[in-house]
């Protein structure tokens, strides 16, 4: 397994449940959403330390704006319902879960999923509540979009390839 491969996963473990079990515990409150409801993570714990994966710290924010600029990019291209601008967004090898969606993998998957999704986030706020760099390579991004009747949450796994940030996983759900 690659060094870029065990970083992505060990990102998928640590981050995606934490995620997922706040979306789940937010009803009305928002606090949920805001992180303050969300279980420690394992380098809160200390079970791993930032030394044995060597990775950063997920704290670590230092590069994390050319991350956060890469999903502002994906946020623009949904507005003017670009698509070919929208899919230039990801890696060639990434993984869209879109709420209510069957999961898009790949280029081509992906530019068939944004076809009918464009038109409709193309009136939505964006908000990019959270950017952390994620060691040299990779970048975690939350966001919320809402458009005139759904709140969305939303997760962007980013990873950098030629000096450039790219999505490589983003996964959405729609808020209740």
């Amino acid at each position: 397994m690659s060094k870029i491969s065990q970083c992505r996963a060990l990102l998928l473990v640590a981050i995606v449940p934490a995620v997922l079990v706040a979306g789940c515990g937010a009803s009305s409150s928002t606090q949920a959403m805001k992180g303050e409801a969300s279980p420690a993570t394992p380098t809160d714990t200390g079970s791993i330390s930032p030394e044995e994966t060597g990775m950063e710290s997920p704290t670590s924010t230092a590069g994390a704006g050319k991350a956060q600029a890469a999903v502002q990019n994906f946020f623009n291209a949904m507005k003017s319902g670009n698509v070919d601008q929208i899919v230039g967004t990801f890696s060639n090898d990434a993984v869209v879960a879109w709420a209510g969606q069957p999961t898009a993998e790949g280029t081509a998957a992906i530019r068939k999923l944004f076809q009918d999704k464009a038109k409709s986030m193309a009136q939505a706020t964006n908000t990019i509540d959270e950017s952390k760099e994620l060691g040299t390579e990779d970048a975690v991004v939350r966001a919320t979009s809402k458009t005139a009747d759904k709140n969305f949450r939303e997760l962007f796994l980013l990873s950098q390839a030629g000096g450039e940030w790219k999505i490589s996983q983003f996964m959405n759900n729609q808020s209740s």
